[in-house]
């Protein structure tokens, strides 16, 4: 039984906005690693286009529980550090570990999606499905393990694409892979390829109730969740990629 609202379905309709676009090519073209500017290329692309994962999981069991209790993630996914003496090997541990190596302020990214996200009408149960997965994303690398690199970015955005059915993140993967052919590297139109084949063969990571799985060993919760590993890419780092500013620089 869906559970959506027609406020809900015109809150998640897809459509362009010319002028985020427009406020996007000019901040990259002042700091082309400004964070703000891949935000509002993702809403510049039609971002809200949420109708597809809002269906898929008001229709499940799992999902209309999570949308009526509004059910959260865990306090660790914006704060990784609460996870930092969990035990080697955890999931917890892992998603740590990998923020801390790379600088990742998960806190950082939700709060500069937010300047955005927040100014646009969206439903409650839009802006709950929304906010999931958008501050899963970092999660989802560490379990699928695609790389932050530019090829591994254009491969966990299409694998998105395939869970989420947000066409802006279909076109976000489309426009890594262009970026990377621009300098060379054409191989990456297969990475993200396969990444969104991946996605589609891979369980709805949008029903799981993380809290449940963030002490226990990775490898586990992969099997327990049916989730396989991505298979092997060539990594490809770009200086100017955009959105690089949510690498903070460690002291």
């Amino acid at each position: 039984m869906s559970t959506l609202s027609k406020q809900d379905f015109k809150s998640s309709r897809w459509c362009f906005s010319l002028k985020m676009l427009r406020a996007a090519a000019q901040i990259r073209q002042r700091n082309p690693n400004d964070f703000q500017s891949a935000t509002l290329t993702f809403f510049g692309f039609g971002g809200r286009d949420d109708t597809s994962i809002m269906k898929r999981m008001s229709q499940d069991a799992e999902g209309q529980r999570l949308i009526r209790e509004r059910q959260a993630l865990p306090k660790g996914i914006l704060n990784p550090a609460l996870y930092r003496n969990y035990p080697v090997g955890t999931l917890g541990r892992c998603y740590f570990d990998h923020c801390d190596k790379l600088g990742l302020d998960p806190k950082f990214i939700s709060i500069e999606s937010a300047k955005v996200s927040d100014t646009l009408p969206m439903s409650d149960t839009h802006r709950y499905i929304y906010y999931r997965h958008r501050d899963c994303h970092d999660l989802w690398h560490v379990l699928t393990g695609y790389g932050t690199d530019m090829a591994g970015e254009a491969a966990i955005i299409g694998w998105t694409y395939a869970q989420i059915g947000n066409r802006a993140y279909g076109l976000i993967a489309l426009l890594n892979a262009c970026l990377c052919a621009s300098r060379g590297r054409f191989d990456v139109f297969k990475t993200a390829w396969t990444g969104y084949l991946h996605g589609r063969r891979s369980p709805l990571l949008m029903l799981v109730d993380w809290q449940k799985y963030m002490d226990k060993p990775i490898d586990m919760v992969r099997e327990n969740i049916g989730l396989s590993l991505a298979d092997p890419y060539r990594e490809f780092y770009m200086q100017d990629a955009p959105g690089a500013d949510k690498l903070k620089q460690k002291s």
